[in-house]
């Protein structure tokens, strides 16, 4: 972890936004500090990087003006705009609320179309009103209520708590459940039945902050207690979610052949009574051709555009989900499959994992294959993040050509790569001269100009360009000056003569292609 912390710190000194959402993403505390003192938010500010530092606060970073941190951010801003924001910034609201996967298990509680939940509970205190919830969702965050679903209530839909507890007091736990920042809405004269309640769902940590928040007087003391203990609940949610993919979901999986069908018997039978409580069968058909079988749930798949719209779209997939859901028998209802791209059984993990607790562990191995399943996925953020891990593994370069990064980048639309390839070409610019597969690129990159004049410029060679002055630190106006300079001391000492002979290797590839770019 600390490792990761260092790496977020960097991350947040050089402005790189997207490896500060896949760090963030990874359950790093962003408002621990480094050797120096310094927090990523302090770090992003200072540093005057406006979209990291806007980044850091939706993701729970604590911006408190009363205290010292705070207020070394807010002064230590490199620009008014920034220092705006955090003068702006509201630490009641300080929660993770904007993490793509707190966001998406929160909004589970709206009525959301297709539906997704399978238990509805109320009250036995005269109250009608009942919550549509998911049995997988409150089974992964509270023990004794797993416990109660395969035992008591494990053929029931309908559910009444038993307890004296009114049906608000109920919907406030409901929603710490599904992560919803209901920390500060809570009324005092809620607290005992709220604590007796999470003793009794064993949600230690939820009992732990209602014993210690009731004795907090002071408002500052008590936002900044919030949220703190908002991050460590994301954090356990995130602990609980993992738990559910490896002992639930991974360890229910079944490989099939290719005559079976999803409907057979045995099939029916291992799904409907898994203890993952599955309402849907994620079928992965590797580049061998064989199949496995993943237990899974619309509500976190829908998380995904692509399955999204394949379930609220009117297409036939929406109705045969429909149909089957209609038989309720925990040992008669048939369970729906959707069809995963093809691709192999560990990127369909990594994907599954992303998508149920925001995992961005991505093995340098993989990372290419997420990259493609992911685009057609329609994951944009998950992309991001496999371009990262791609641009900052060296076995990458090691097993792969430059250029068939390059071809992904293109394939993609992932701009980070596209610059990686440049960079990594221009870094070492004898060394592809000699490359075949220069002139190719190179060819193929004019070729994505869609209307071709005279003043067009050719990305890839651009990007080189580019490149070539940060590598040798120099700025458009230096050249110019330099090109005039007679001391040959100096132009040697400069640099110039090293950054020409490069230069003129793409300026030679682009004359034996008749190319002006």
């Amino acid at each position: 972890m600390e490792k990761r912390f260092n790496e977020l710190c960097y991350a947040c000194r050089i402005g790189d936004t997207d490896n500060v959402d896949r760090l963030a993403s990874t359950g790093v505390n962003l408002n621990s500090v480094d050797e120096f003192d310094n927090s990523p938010l302090f770090l992003a500010s200072l540093c005057g990087h406006e979209e990291v530092v806007k980044l850091l606060l939706k993701r729970g970073a604590v911006c408190d003006r009363d205290r010292y941190e705070g207020a070394r951010c807010v002064y230590g801003a490199l620009t008014d705009s920034i220092r705006d924001i955090l003068l702006k910034y509201d630490i009641s609201k300080a929660v993770d609320v904007n993490q793509p996967f707190v966001m998406h298990i929160s909004s589970l509680m709206k009525n959301q179309l297709p539906a997704t939940h399978d238990i509805c509970l109320g009250t036995t205190l005269g109250n009608q009103e009942r919550l549509n919830l998911h049995r997988f969702i409150l089974s992964a965050r509270s023990p004794s209520l797993k416990e109660n679903f395969h035992s008591v209530w494990k053929e029931k839909h309908e559910i009444d708590i038993t307890q004296n507890v009114s049906i608000r007091v109920t919907e406030t736990l409901a929603k710490f459940i599904y992560l919803v920042p209901v920390l500060h809405e809570i009324d005092p004269k809620d607290f005992d039945c709220l604590t007796s309640m999470a003793r009794d769902w064993q949600m230690s940590e939820l009992e732990d902050f209602l014993h210690r928040v009731r004795h907090v007087v002071d408002p500052s003391d008590k936002s900044t207690m919030m949220a703190e203990y908002q991050f460590k609940f994301t954090e356990d949610a995130r602990l609980q979610f993992k738990s559910l993919v490896d002992d639930e979901i991974l360890k229910n999986i079944q490989d099939v052949d290719a005559e079976t069908s999803l409907e057979a018997s045995s099939v029916v039978e291992r799904f409907a009574t898994c203890s993952a409580f599955p309402d849907l069968i994620v079928v992965v058909e590797d580049s061998d051709n064989s199949k496995r079988l993943f237990p899974c749930h619309l509500a976190i798949l829908s998380r995904c555009i692509y399955f999204k719209l394949m379930f609220t779209l009117p297409f036939s997939e929406q109705a045969t989900y429909n149909l089957k859901r209609e038989g309720r028998s925990a040992h008669s209802r048939v369970i729906p499959s959707v069809f995963f791209p093809s691709c192999e059984f560990e990127v369909a993990e990594i994907i599954l994992r992303y998508l149920y607790y925001d995992s961005s562990d991505i093995p340098w191995q993989f990372a290419i294959d997420v990259l493609m399943t992911a685009d057609l996925l329609l994951e944009d953020r998950l992309k991001s993040m496999a371009a990262v891990v791609i641009t900052q593994s060296k076995e990458i370069l090691e097993n792969y050509s430059i250029f068939d990064i390059l071809y992904v980048a293109w394939k993609t639309r992932m701009e980070r790569l596209e610059h990686y390839a440049a960079k990594v070409v221009a870094l070492d610019m004898k060394y592809y001269a000699k490359h075949p597969e220069l002139k190719q690129a190179i060819t193929l990159s004019s070729r994505r100009i869609s209307a071709r004049e005279e003043t067009d410029s050719i990305e890839f060679v651009d990007d080189i360009r580019y490149y070539l002055l940060e590598k040798y630190s120099f700025e458009p106006d230096d050249i110019d000056f330099l090109s005039k300079e007679d001391d040959t001391d100096l132009l040697e000492a400069s640099g110039i003569t090293e950054y020409k002979e490069d230069v003129a290797v793409i300026e030679n590839v682009l004359d034996e292609l008749a190319l002006q770019a």
